[in-house]
């Protein structure tokens, strides 16, 4: 629906730390510690990295860096207005990027019938019980369900619960892959 560029982030982190500090690696920390994948607090990560690595940006400085890390993909927006329903956006996410997108790309969750965000449900990919969660609402057997992903052990981890898997490597691999399982595209 969207590319990600996290290195954009982080270069941009590291431009505004202190020289020599492990940006990056205090962000994960910080992220993680906080759990903000699964509905922590996205807003204390700021002055742990304003005292920790020199951070010389604004609180909302900080918050644009982090979600300007978005561009379309209108090839999958397209493609995926014309899968079947229903359809489910299984995302490991947070309250900034979801109201950013929402925001910047309006037409990418209206595309979907249910939403499974980390941060509301307080689960997260590879976990089987977020898969689980997606079954509750379709309820649809798990070999009924395809997912798609461009990690490999979210894949693997839909898989183990019985789900059909597609690695996403880009929009033509993915639509010959799903229509080897059976799901096409509608005009």
């Amino acid at each position: 629906m969207v590319f990600h560029y996290l290195d954009r982030f982080f270069a941009a982190l590291a431009a505004a730390s202190r020289e020599g500090v492990p940006a990056r690696e205090l962000f994960y920390a910080a992220f993680d510690r906080e759990d903000v994948g699964r509905g922590g607090d996205f807003e204390r990560l700021y002055p742990e990295l304003r005292e920790k690595a020199g951070l010389r940006w604004s609180r909302d400085q900080f918050r644009m860096a982090w979600n300007d890390i978005f561009e379309p993909n209108p090839p999958m927006v397209e493609f995926v207005r014309r899968l079947p329903h229903p359809r489910v956006l299984l995302s490991n996410t947070h309250e900034p990027h979801v109201t950013w997108i929402k925001t910047r790309f309006p037409d990418v969750f209206p595309l979907f019938d249910h939403h499974v965000l980390s941060h509301e449900v307080g689960k997260a990919k590879p976990d089987p019980e977020i898969f689980r969660w997606v079954e509750s609402l379709t309820r649809a057997a798990p070999a009924e369900h395809v997912f798609v992903d461009d990690l490999e052990h979210n894949v693997a981890a839909a898989r183990a619960v019985g789900w059909q898997g597609v690695l996403f490597i880009g929009v033509e691999d993915c639509r010959a892959r799903l229509a080897a399982l059976g799901v096409t595209a509608g005009g």
